[in-house]
């Protein structure tokens, strides 16, 4: 390879559409533009932005990392303004790579190679959920999903190969939906450990609420969705508390639309008004997870979530249904416990064994820190895209894809 590949710098669109505040894949793409080597890539993070949300974050972050960013609206079904937009974007910016990271810009960028033929598409997937009939009230709503998951895999397999998703079961989910096992490689999530530990933190939940010394805080940091399964985090709950009163509980995060309040009215219902505590949207998630003793996780399905990685950074043992990549980054007994999806009674008495044992939380939370450390750092992982990029490119090798496994 000559000096003059080596030496190119690849232009690239990092395109994300979201809501709200974001979420994990949100902080990947914003953190990850803020630690690319200029030497190696110039990325554009472009963001598409529905003009009726009025609590969109996303620019206020980018401000604060001090990264290229624009976004563009982007109204329901195929919005051919943003597209005329985007294609805008493309061609002053002179951009060779458009790496796309969900359902609509991943539709986007296979419509705007039509009219910018040059363009190298790239996709992340960060998660492939696998839904049965039974789990939807209605049965169009199950044909939707069915379609939707069909056209995913469509353009997947139009796309530049490899996808790259972020955990060894995601990629088999893609394998098992009519990829090649040769188009799909693993590069797992990580966490800037530089910034994701507790020095400097301070318990602000537990000021908030005003608990004593001697009462504990389990919580847990996600959306409030039917993929999270809160049905079953409320059952944990009641079981937990019906042998340890002095447990608290906490959900952070807010909805789509009216999720939270319908959540709340549901532990009203259920006679845990005074146990679970809502903090609805944070940003000081450090001082969040220095406030907790024990992090759950209910979900249905994941791909590798970036709360569990978090918490895991700052040594909070952890309780987690075995979905998704989470038996990747969380091994049973070292750093916490699994359990089966909706299997309640599991999950709460992980949580108890940890509640009731000042060691072995402290064994599990310094356990976790030492498996976030040796597995997933996030500068490995910018090192590691910047090598996709070049590789989509044409200007350099195509890097290795991370081991499967589920430890060790």
């Amino acid at each position: 390879m000559g000096s003059e590949t080596t030496s190119k710098i690849v232009r690239v669109m990092d395109l994300r559409g979201t809501y709200k505040g974001g979420g994990g894949p949100d902080k990947t793409v914003l953190n990850s533009a803020a630690q690319h080597d200029p030497g190696q890539v110039h990325v554009l993070v472009t963001y598409l932005r529905q003009p009726w949300d009025d609590e969109f974050q996303i620019p206020e972050m980018a401000r604060r990392l001090g990264i290229n960013y624009v976004d563009v609206f982007d109204g329901n079904g195929i919005d051919w303004g943003c597209l005329k937009q985007l294609h805008r974007l493309i061609r002053e910016h002179q951009l060779e790579v458009l790496h796309a990271h969900d359902d609509k810009t991943m539709l986007y960028g296979w419509l705007l190679r039509f009219v910018n033929p040059e363009l190298r598409i790239m996709y992340t997937c960060h998660s492939h959920a696998v839904h049965g009939r039974h789990e939807f009230a209605r049965f169009g709503d199950y044909l939707r999903f069915k379609v939707r998951q069909k056209i995913q895999i469509f353009l997947m397999k139009r796309y530049p190969q490899p996808v790259v998703t972020i955990s060894c079961n995601t990629r088999q989910r893609l394998v098992d939906n009519g990829l090649l096992p040769a188009a799909v490689q693993v590069l797992h999530n990580g966490v800037d450990l530089a910034t994701w530990r507790n020095e400097g933190t301070r318990p602000v939940l537990k000021e908030e609420l005003g608990l004593e010394k001697e009462e504990l805080v389990v919580g847990t940091v996600a959306r409030i969705t039917y993929e999270k399964d809160f049905p079953t985090f409320f059952r944990v709950v009641r079981l937990v508390v019906d042998r340890e009163p002095r447990v608290r509980f906490v959900i952070v995060g807010d909805g789509y639309g009216d999720e939270l309040e319908l959540a709340r009215a549901e532990a009203c219902r259920l006679g845990l008004a005074g146990v679970v505590h809502f903090a609805g949207h944070r940003n000081d998630l450090r001082d969040v997870y220095a406030s907790l003793d024990v992090f759950l996780m209910t979900s249905l399905t994941e791909g590798m979530p970036n709360t569990l990685l978090e918490a895991m950074a700052l040594g909070v043992p952890s309780v987690s249904t075995a979905v998704g990549g989470i038996p990747e980054l969380l091994v049973h007994g070292e750093g916490g416990f699994l359990a089966p999806v909706g299997d309640a009674e599991a999950l709460a008495g992980h949580v108890l064994r940890l509640v009731c044992d000042a060691g072995l939380r402290a064994e599990c939370g310094r356990r976790c820190r030492e498996r976030v450390e040796a597995r997933f750092s996030f500068g490995r992982r910018v090192r590691q895209m910047e090598r996709y990029y070049r590789w989509f490119a044409g200007v350099g090798e195509l890097p290795e894809c991370d081991q499967a496994g589920h430890g060790g």
